[in-house]
Parts: C-alpha cells; sequence; structure tokens
C-alpha cells in the first residue's frame, strides 16, 4: 500500500503487507516477535505480548463458552482499565464486535445504543451496577453478562473464569474485513452512531499514522481519552510496532505525571486542555518530565501560542492533529517531515486523500474555506443500522465530516469551525472559531468559546463564554475593546460572559450542548470576586 506525498513522491507505508491482517494475527505476531517485550501496562499488572496474547485466547474462548458467537456485539460498559484492551481483542479474535459505553449518558441514550447495536451481552463492573439495572430487560441471558471484577449482582460470569480456559483458542478465524468494532460518535451534533468498524480500518490508521507523525517502535504510548471515545487508539500502533502502551485511569496531573515517569512514556494523546492542566501542575511542582518527545493534541484547535508555550515548556515534539471517528482516528496531522505551520492542523495522513468542497459539492480554490471531504481505506462504509445517516454523510467512499476548513497553496490545513455553529450576523457568515481564536491570545484568558444568541432588535448576535487564569481583572469591556482592535465591528461579540468552567464532554471537547442549555446573561460573572462591568 503506497501513497502520494504533497511532492508526489510515492511513501510506502505497508511493506510487509499488515493492512491484510486481522487485529487477531497482529496480535500473534506481536506475541511470536516480541514474546518477552513490554505489552499493556496498567495500574497493578503489566503484561508481555506473550502474555497478552495467551490471555486474549482464553478471555475469548470465555466468550464462546457462555453463547457469544461471532457477529455478536458485546457491551464495554467499563472505566478505563486493562480489561477494556484485552475484551477487545478477545471480541477481535472470536469474531464478536467491540461496543464501547458512553456510562456518561442519560440511561435513556445508553438504552437506545443497546437497542441500535443489538447489544445481548455485557462486560461490565459493580461501579456500573445502576445504570446496568436499567439494561437488563435488553441483556436476557444472566451468563452473558460478565463482571470484571467482584460479586457480580445482575450476571452469572466472572471475568476470573478465563482462567479455567488455558491452552484454549477460538473457533473462529477473523479476517481483515471482519467487523470487530462498532465505534460510537460523541453524539455532540446529533444521536450518537456507531460506525462500523473493520480490522483492516484500525490497522491502516494505525500504519498510516504511524509513519506520517513518526510514531517509532520503542515508543511508549498513553492515550488520555475517555475509555469509550476509540479505545482503539489505546493500542493500535503498538500492537503494529511492537512499543508498550500504558492504560491509565485518571486525569489528575500529578498521577499522570508520576506514571509518565514511572513508565518512560514517550508518546502521549490528549485533547490541549488536559496539557494547560498538565502544563499548570508541573510549573507548581518544577517536576521534569524527560521522557516525553510528543505530545499529540486532537479535539479541539490549538493556537501557535499554545503550541509555543507547550513545547517550550515540555521540550517535546506538540503535534496538533485532526481526525474522526468515522476515518478511525486520525486523518490530519502535522507530518514528521514537514515544516511547523503555524494555526494548521496539518496535512493528510498517508492513504487519506481530501477534498474541500462548497454547499453544491464543488471543490473551492485553495484559501477559500469549504466542507472537508476525507477518503482512505480507514474510512467506515456504514454506521450501524442507520442507513438513512449513512447515505447522508458516505457518498462513493467520502465522508463529509460538517467539518469548515480552509487549504494553502501549500497544502496546509486550517480549521474553521462547524457548518452548524455558523453565524450570521447582519446577513455576513461569521464563524465562531475566528472570534475565539482572537479571545484566546489574551494572556488573562483560559479558555472561551463563542456560540450564537438572539437579540430582538440585532437578531444573531455572538455570545462569548470565558474562563480567565487566576488574578485576572478582566471584564466586559476590556474583552470587546480586545477584540475591536483585531476584527471587524460586527464580529465582536455583543454578549460576554465569564463562567467558573465551560463544560466539556467525556472527550474533553466543549460541550456546546450544554453552553446552549443555560440561558444568557450578559450579567453573569462566576468569579470571586466579581469584576465590574
Amino acid at each position: 500500500m503506497s501513497n502520494l506525498n504533497p511532492n508526489g513522491d510515492a511513501i510506502q507505508i505497508d511493506a510487509e503487507g499488515l493492512s491484510d491482517l486481522s487485529l487477531s494475527a497482529l496480535l500473534r505476531r506481536a506475541a511470536e516477535r516480541w514474546p518477552t517485550s513490554r505489552a499493556l501496562i496498567g495500574e497493578h499488572r503489566s503484561w508481555s505480548w506473550s502474555e497478552l496474547n495467551d490471555e486474549v485466547d482464553r478471555v475469548a474462548c470465555l466468550f464462546e463458552s457462555v453463547g457469544i458467537r461471532a457477529g455478536d456485539p458485546v457491551g464495554f460498559l467499563l472505566n478505563k482499565r486493562p480489561e477494556v484492551v484485552i475484551g477487545f481483542l478477545a471480541c477481535a479474535r472470536m469474531g464478536a464486535i467491540q461496543v464501547p459505553v458512553n456510562f456518561k449518558l442519560h440511561p435513556d441514550q445508553v438504552s437506545d445504543q443497546f437497542t441500535t447495536a443489538k447489544i445481548h451481552a455485557v462486560v461490565t463492573e459493580v461501579q456500573h451496577d445502576t445504570l446496568l439495572k436499567h439494561l437488563l430487560p435488553l441483556v436476557p441471558d444472566p451468563r452473558q453478562v460478565i463482571y470484571v471484577d467482584a460479586p457480580a449482582r445482575h450476571g452469572e460470569t466472572s471475568w476470573a473464569a478465563q482462567a479455567s480456559f488455558a491452552g484454549c483458542r477460538p473457533t473462529f478465524e477473523p479476517t481483515a474485513d471482519t467487523v470487530c468494532y462498532y465505534n460510537y460518535t460523541s453524539g455532540s451534533t446529533g444521536r450518537p452512531k456507531g460506525a462500523s468498524t473493520t480490522s483492516r480500518n484500525i490497522v491502516v490508521n494505525a500504519i498510516a499514522t504511524s509513519v506520517g507523525l513518526g510514531f517509532q517502535p520503542d515508543d511508549v504510548y498513553m492515550g488520555m481519552f475517555s475509555v469509550f471515545a476509540h479505545p482503539h487508539e489505546l493500542f493500535h500502533r503498538s500492537i503494529v510496532y511492537g512499543g508498550a502502551f500504558v492504560v491509565v485511569d485518571s486525569l489528575n496531573p500529578r498521577m499522570v505525571a508520576d506514571a509518565i515517569n514511572a513508565h518512560g512514556i514517550t508518546w502521549m494523546m490528549a485533547v490541549p486542555s488536559f496539557y494547560e492542566m498538565l502544563l499548570d501542575y508541573l510549573d507548581g511542582s518544577n517536576l521534569q518530565l524527560p521522557s516525553l518527545r510528543v505530545l499529540e493534541a486532537g479535539g479541539a484547535y490549538v493556537s501557535p501560542e499554545m503550541h509555543s508555550r507547550m513545547e517550550k515548556r515540555f521540550n517535546a515534539r506538540f503535534l496538533p492533529v485532526w481526525g474522526c471517528t468515522e476515518a478511525t482516528g486520525v486523518g490530519l496531522g502535522m507530518l514528521a517531515n514537514a515544516t511547523l505551520r503555524p494555526g494548521s492542523t496539518g496535512k493528510p495522513i498517508p492513504t487519506y486523500a481530501i477534498r474541500i468542497v462548497d454547499e453544491a459539492g464543488a471543490d473551492v480554490p485553495a484559501g477559500d474555506a469549504g466542507e472537508l471531504w476525507i477518503k482512505g481505506p480507514a474510512i467506515i462504509s456504514s454506521y450501524v443500522n442507520m442507513p438513512a445517516e449513512t447515505s447522508a454523510q458516505i457518498h462513493d467512499g467520502w465522508y463529509a465530516t460538517s467539518d469548515l476548513v480552509r487549504q494553502d497553496e501549500d497544502g496546509f490545513v486550517y480549521f474553521t469551525g462547524r457548518r452548524s455553529e455558523m453565524l450570521k450576523i447582519g446577513g455576513i457568515r461569521v464563524f465562531p472559531l475566528e472570534i475565539e481564536q482572537v479571545i484566546q491570545q489574551h494572556p488573562e484568558v483560559r479558555d472561551v468559546v463563542v456560540v450564537r444568541a438572539e437579540e430582538r432588535l440585532r437578531g444573531e448576535v455572538a455570545r462569548a463564554i470565558v474562563t480567565t487564569r487566576p488574578g485576572s481583572a478582566l471584564n466586559v469591556r476590556k474583552v470587546q475593546a480586545y477584540c475591536r482592535d483585531r476584527m471587524a465591528l460586527y464580529k465582536v461579540p455583543r454578549i460576554v460572559e465569564f463562567w467558573s468552567e465551560i463544560p466539556k464532554l467525556p472527550n474533553g471537547k466543549i460541550d456546546k450542548k450544554g453552553v446552549l442549555a443555560q440561558p444568557v446573561d450578559p450579567e453573569r460573572d462566576d468569579r470571586a470576586p466579581r469584576s465590574s462591568t
């Protein structure tokens, strides 16, 4: 498999033909090549590649013993723990389908996911018994309620029973194109959708991002996204290249910093706001993280100022990327051989092609904003049991992202905003991100989000929600004056509110639905002491 870089040179990304292997076959390969090397590292135990392979066999046989068969979706109602990875690979090995469950959703939304995905088996833990009780009518066989801890209140099967299957191998033999995973969207722009994902989708993305971004076989990886947000990204690059990967269920900066130093983590993936938290902790503790070499940042815009600040403080490469569920992860990034382009999220990763189109689906000229379409062998072909949503967003292999971007003459892509979030102020199109980028540059601002609001006389206006750094004296007048000096007058937010915290989704992105659900209050200032406006 090859791809063309911007200079027209072929990039060989899969010389061994690994994208033709299933995840199950890749794990057996890892166990044969690196049997004693570190693989999965948890809080209380670690596994070599050989040990991981053996446990995956036992768990797959356990699943088969309770009646789970190839093609059956298995819900994973778990916090971030090693069993998530082991169970994922066990499903892939015996042909079942791993379905991560967002336990932070309303129970009715979780029930909708179970119904849509036709989940009748679940791997869970005691902590989620309250939610599980709500779901039991959808999981009729108590043998297929599998607890990773004890006691089992609503099921009959214990994960520990896998020990009795030593030497067992499951009967099903998956291929690279066997569906192994329903990767659910966050639901930030509507009803969560399950992306029907194959081993090939996952492995192609793993190889392409590793080659494109510079991931190395000896990198020790730690993914900080929520356990139900792209859990394959906890391990998918490592299983191809043989490096270790660490599973930590905490966003506490101290605990994360301790894990980085304890395990020699070299490559992290998190949302930018987490790196801000980690940076604040480091500044207060004088702790160093010398093993880190790459901080991969997805899920939000990264300003040039933040980029520079992070690289200077962490002494590591700060790597903005863009990805989505339908692309099976990262599809754009600052390639390993590329010179930094401030404000850009980079170029297409090898194997991915992009188009930027107008509302009629025609390509726009370089420099103009349009909707990002993306295509490649890692793009999923459908959503689970949602044919209307599939046909609306996937066209002849192209996924229409609803993200608005522009691309410069050199091929670098700049995120502009979401199509659904565009404002029309006085009949002129305004992207909230361009206002956010300006406000974010103010040295006293920690975070900002701009959403639409309505005024009786003016119609649609910009509403800015701002959080500030400790000791800030920023107020509405100062924010608006700062904006007037840097943007057209009609873009200056008419409403500025100061909140103590901007709500976030479990994946770390700003919860814009949560923001919009709170009534407009131009006088709101949650800070103490209250600033004068």
